[in-house]
């Protein structure tokens, strides 16, 4: 989206992966600050807008001070470079890495991420342990989990999106599946508070 201080109604959509409806919707509730022009069209300031979207968790704009938190954990150093740069190239999220489920589970507690990237098998806590206390946690229930494991049996998967996960990935995993798959669960979080706005 280009940087701009006034959106319309269809770049908000677009941005937030909604239906213009949706955000008419926001706009006349309330929950969207928004201004009407002589053409009767909707116009949306730039900062109103940026509030909004870290308001309800919602993807920052380009260029927005507001960034996304994940949390990468897993205990194989190699995992954790190549991840943080995948992260790091889009320029839109704060990255935290943890080695252990211990260690995930101080971090959660005290920076509560956006997403977490979790291996299942580290030491100390596992990953499904991990997952399970995020989800039963009514401050973190809402937070992406996607889990990347070298053990991709359907025990293992069975038993991590019964624990909570949001999906499940097998390793090595293809950064472009991974980028495909977060696109889809960050639009379905956006949905369901559509949804409820």
């Amino acid at each position: 989206m280009r940087d701009q201080t006034l959106l319309t109604t269809g770049e908000i959509a677009a941005h937030c992966r909604v239906s213009y409806e949706a955000v008419s919707k926001w706009i006349k509730s309330g929950k969207l600050k928004a201004f009407t022009t002589p053409g009767r069209h909707h116009r949306v300031r730039r900062i109103d807008f940026e509030a909004f979207l870290a308001e309800y968790n919602l993807p920052p704009l380009a260029g927005s001070a507001s960034q996304r938190k994940v949390l990468i954990v897993d205990d194989d150093p190699a995992i954790l470079r190549l991840l943080s740069s995948f992260f790091a190239k889009e320029n839109r999220y704060e990255i935290a890495t943890a080695t252990d489920g211990f260690e995930a589970g101080i971090q959660i507690a005290g920076n509560c991420p956006d997403l977490v990237i979790l291996d299942l098998m580290m030491p100390n806590i596992d990953g499904f342990k991990v997952c399970q206390g995020i989800k039963e946690n009514p401050l973190t229930r809402h937070v992406l989990v996607v889990v990347l494991t070298g053990y991709a049996t359907p025990e293992n998967v069975r038993r991590a999106l019964e624990c909570g996960a949001n999906c499940c990935l097998e390793k090595p995993v293809s950064l472009a599946d991974l980028g495909a798959q977060l696109a889809e669960l960050w639009a379905g979080a956006a949905g369901r508070r559509s949804a409820h706005a």
